[in-house]
């Protein structure tokens, strides 16, 4: 017997248009139907961390950083980066942490000059991220620290023949959620929307305690 249980997006989409009675059980909708759920689909998946999901999960390895010595105190981060860093350099065969900052904390170590002829071999101890995407190396390497980052990627767009990247306990409700998203633009009734939006709320809290219970814990010791 299968462990594994998946459901199309195309599953997902007609679950919710049953929900909402625009569609009944075994008819197809029309393409502007299901682009209309589609769309709250995607607003769904792209707010889970809103709601405090750390999903898809943390790249299971971590991805080297480029570093150029044309730009030697800026990094770009991944395409697909999203959140919660966690950086390190390569020293001697061991990973040291290079920890992230805000923006005030590396302002403030800009004051704090360190003489590069007197430390040739500077590595990076802070990394400032701003809002674009771009990290700040404090202090500037003069070689290559060979960064290593762990992250939170981005939710991928979901496609109607795609399988969105969710835990399994959340596949089932994904349709009610729709529902309840979508059900205004339907111009489902009153009664039946707060039927949807009741039974929508019940399963959102078990899916969140769900979340809470499985998402990755980070701490960092600072001294």
């Amino acid at each position: 017997m299968s462990t594994s249980y998946t459901l199309p997006t195309q599953g997902i989409l007609t679950d919710a248009l049953e929900i909402m009675g625009v569609l009944a059980q075994g008819q197809t909708a029309p393409a502007d139907d299901y682009q209309k759920v589609l769309t709250g689909l995607q607003n769904i998946l792209k707010e889970l961390p809103l709601h405090g999901v750390v999903w898809p999960k943390i790249t299971p390895a971590p991805v080297a950083i480029t570093w150029s010595a044309l730009t030697p105190g800026v990094v770009a981060l991944p395409a697909d980066y999203y959140g919660a860093p966690a950086f390190t350099r390569t020293v001697n065969g061991g990973h040291p942490p290079v920890y992230v900052i805000a923006k005030a904390e590396y302002d403030r170590l800009q004051y704090e000059y360190i003489d590069p002829l007197a430390n040739p071999s500077l590595e990076p101890q802070r990394i400032y991220i701003a809002p674009n995407n771009v990290g700040y190396l404090w202090p500037i390497p003069s070689v290559n620290p060979l960064l290593q980052l762990t992250y939170q990627a981005i939710e991928m767009d979901a496609t109607v023949s795609t399988v969105p990247d969710v835990a399994q306990a959340w596949i089932g409700g994904l349709g009610l959620w729709v529902a309840n998203e979508c059900a205004v633009k339907f111009s489902v009734p009153m009664a039946d929307r707060q039927d949807i939006e009741r039974r929508f709320l019940q399963r959102r809290q078990l899916m969140l305690a769900y979340a809470a219970e499985t998402a990755p814990i980070y701490f960092e010791v600072v001294g």
